[in-house]
């Protein structure tokens, strides 16, 4: 009996993160709408990166004006006007909630940088997980997570599963085949 008591205090204080981590979050807003403005700044460029989250303490690619330690290739990869079009497209619709776990571990970015050069948004998500953290807040709860994929595979950027690729990836440079 006791034991079943901890298992269901446990279960209870476990769903609510579940939640607040946006693992059964409902789509937000109303699935087809599309988010205006968003990031919220004028941009002239937008660079796509990869980079090994496990190189510094925390996650977040840009910090207090700084890129991530583990990102490949500072210089990341140019977006086109295409497809910048559709990567506007692909973060800013809402889309029907998708499958979700609480991992986190993002090993992917797009840096938006305004006419001077100064990173004006970030898009960063976790393929594992299907999910992502924006600067600044704004973005649908659910993106279209296969158009992101097939974006970043199109730009040449590494795709591949668990830390330990992604690690080895940006350590190791461009030396790798993708």
């Amino acid at each position: 009996m006791v034991s079943r008591l901890c298992l269901l205090a446990l279960l209870a204080f476990t769903l609510p993160s579940c939640v607040y981590f946006g693992v059964n979050a409902p789509p937000k807003p109303a699935v087809g709408t599309q988010v205006k403005s968003w990031p919220h700044a004028p941009f002239t460029e937008v660079r796509g990166y990869c980079y090994d989250y496990t190189a510094e303490e925390h996650s977040s690619f840009f910090l207090n004006g700084r890129m991530h330690k583990g990102v490949l290739d500072p210089k990341g990869v140019k977006l086109s006007q295409e497809q910048v079009v559709r990567l506007m497209n692909a973060l800013t619709v809402s889309h029907d909630k998708q499958a979700r776990t609480p991992c986190y571990k993002p090993h992917h970015a797009f840096v938006f940088y305004d006419a001077s050069g100064r990173a004006v948004g970030v898009f960063e998500m976790c393929f594992g997980c299907n999910k992502f953290k924006e600067t600044p807040d704004g973005l649908p709860e659910y993106v279209d997570t296969p158009a992101l994929y097939a974006l970043c595979q199109e730009l040449g950027l590494p795709l591949g599963q668990g830390n330990a690729f992604y690690t080895e990836v940006c350590s190791r440079g461009k030396t790798i085949t993708y």
